[in-house]
């Protein structure tokens, strides 16, 4: 393979169609024709902040890490389809509980080599398990670890015993899956180094290291780029083929009809998330964009992880839970999706996804909310009546005021994929006295971690999946995730900083409970109830992920009909359509 210099000219569309003067890398990389070349669209906007910290385990990694690094080089041990249901064992060839869901064993598979060529045994899995447990309190995605983790055994390099500290039926799908589960770590690169200032980041020395099928050879505000390895372990052993993808570029997100116009000329492989009427649009004028269901709507598919409008629960005034029952009811979800998602979308009025499995739970809870007073169409009436109740009332303008004269102020962090929800959004909450506004500026995103930032649109999951709801999902509003403001929360979806004890009790009892078991049920509806009094989250609409699919230079994309995968660009799960796309053209 040709080397040359990666300048302007290689660059090509990244630099002269979205005009980034200041990517000129100066660098030397293999030549990678087009045609066997995948670009995707994400994060950002305009710029990767975190471009150069591939440390999954520091707040605001979603923006770093998580965007291609993740999908591209690191493999989980159990990978996890959340639309099926399906798991299929990866760096696990066997894991299986104990009969009281206290002990894991798992077997990793053999030939595991990390992309150094140093082999990946159980001492790498004990050494993370155990790092993440030390620095529980300052690191993010951990997924249950913190509560359920006791310690680890290793019995000799390819079998190990997670030890648990209560029953975790969940933890295989919530900890150790691709479904926002733990990252395994080469023990000989973090042993001596600082987890929470260690930037992971080091492309001449070959970090970040991976054990997945492609490694990290440039990175820049503009773009990250990921190279094939011939030499990966899962093709060596025959696990999985060697790809067909030979060079992976994200880039961050542009202007919405740059993009379109980006697929409409075939320069873009795979888009973000649009707004409906600009994807109607170019699937009406490119034949070969498609989505995860085709040409048809919804355009994508229902995800698990509802979208909602997070308040900070332990700072006034949104520690009154009045307040924020009063908030939820002034909105009128059914205007507002048919606003922000052009007609394409679907109200939500809790935390959980209505996949048609999950219905026993779902229909009970609907009615819970119903005898509560919620509907999706709003209730505006009763907000007055609330906050004229708690000592409110509205000054000239309308707003509403407390005793010292001061707004219920309602500044809101809508990041750039949510960008549509924020006007119609702020418009209802105006109209019912609540001073609301928006704000789209990307650094926000790190202090909605701390808190600081007291509201924000985010999605919460993962709920409705086959094989952890619901406990999972209850679990995220329970009081071992509370951090006070100033204090990264663990996990991404733990925003509310709510506190419950008697919720915790309930929830505590639902975590040795299968589905199918009848005190689940009972338990999740009386754990419900006290989450609808309080309402810590203020759920608006179910997430449909849409995203622009180019089939000109590959095919083989998931889809409803082939519902292999979920084509989600920050998810995990993409390596597998990595492994599973085919080029449509020789070169």
């Amino acid at each position: 393979m040709n080397r040359k210099t990666f300048n302007h000219a290689v660059v090509g569309w990244a630099c002269i169609l979205l005009h980034l003067a200041a990517c000129t890398p100066g660098v030397e990389l293999p030549e990678v024709h087009r045609d066997r070349t995948l670009i995707i669209m994400n994060g950002g906007p305009n710029q990767y902040a975190l471009f150069n910290n591939q440390n999954p385990y520091i707040p605001g990694s979603d923006q770093g890490y998580h965007l291609g690094t993740l999908p591209a080089m690191f493999e989980p041990l159990i990978m996890f389809n959340v639309i099926t249901g399906d798991h299929e064992n990866w760096l696990a060839e066997t894991w299986e509980y104990d009969d009281d869901f206290r002990v894991i064993t798992i077997t990793l598979r053999e030939g595991i080599k990390w992309s150094d060529g140093h082999p990946l045994t159980t001492s790498d899995v004990a050494f993370t398990f155990d790092l993440l447990k030390e620095h529980a309190g300052s690191m993010v995605h951990l997924a249950d670890l913190p509560e359920f983790f006791d310690r680890s055994e290793v019995v000799d390099e390819r079998t190990i015993r997670l030890v648990l500290t209560q029953p975790g039926p969940a933890f295989w799908a919530t900890t150790l899956s691709s479904n926002h589960g733990v990252h395994i770590l080469p023990e000989h690169i973090w042993k001596d180094v600082d987890p929470l200032e260690f930037s992971n980041h080091d492309i001449d020395a070959g970090l970040p290291l991976g054990t997945g099928p492609y490694r990290l050879v440039y990175a820049s505000p503009y773009q990250k780029i990921f190279d094939l390895r011939p030499d990966w372990w899962a093709a060596r052993t025959s696990f999985k083929r060697l790809p067909r993808v030979e060079r992976i570029i994200y880039v961050p997100q542009q202007e919405e009809s740059q993009a379109a116009q980006l697929l409409l000329t075939d320069q873009l492989d795979m888009g973000f998330i649009m707004q409906v009427l600009t994807l109607e649009n170019v699937l009406e004028r490119n034949e070969k964009v498609s989505t995860f269901s085709g040409s048809d709507p919804p355009y994508g598919y229902l995800d698990w992880c509802p979208i909602d409008l997070s308040l900070n629960c332990s700072e006034a005034p949104f520690d009154d839970p009045r307040i924020r029952r009063a908030i939820s009811l002034s909105l009128d979800r059914d205007k507002l999706v048919q606003l922000a998602e052009s007609g394409a979308g679907v109200p939500a009025l809790h935390p959980f996804t209505p996949y048609e499995w999950f219905a026993p739970f779902i229909d009970p809870l609907d009615e819970i909310l119903a005898a509560k007073g919620y509907g999706t169409h709003g209730q505006s009436e009763q907000v007055a009546p609330i906050m004229q109740g708690i000592g409110y009332r509205q000054d000239e303008e309308g707003m509403w005021i407390d005793a010292e004269g001061e707004r219920v102020e309602i500044s809101m962090y809508v990041p750039q994929w949510l960008r549509p929800y924020g006007p119609p959004l702020t418009q209802q909450l105006r109209e019912a006295g609540f001073d609301a506004s928006f704000d789209t500026s990307p650094g926000l995103a790190t202090l909605v971690q701390t808190g600081e930032q007291k509201a924000s649109l985010g999605c919460k999951g993962p709920s409705g999946v086959r094989g952890m709801d619901p406990f999972v999902m209850l679990n995220v509003y329970t009081s071992q995730y509370y951090r006070p403001t100033g204090q990264p929360i663990p996990l991404t979806t733990t925003t509310s900083r709510w506190r419950n004890e008697e919720y915790d009790r309930i929830v505590e009892q639902t975590a040795p409970l299968q589905v199918g078991d009848p005190e689940l049920q009972r338990l999740f509806l009386e754990a419900m109830e006290i989450w609808v009094d309080e309402m810590p989250d203020i759920f608006l609409s179910q997430l449909i992920i849409r995203y622009p699919l180019n089939n000109s230079r590959w095919t083989g994309w998931p889809s409803q009909d082939d519902p292999y995968g979920f084509p989600h660009s920050w998810q995990w799960e993409l390596l597998k359509t990595f492994v599973r796309l085919e080029p449509t053209r020789d070169v």
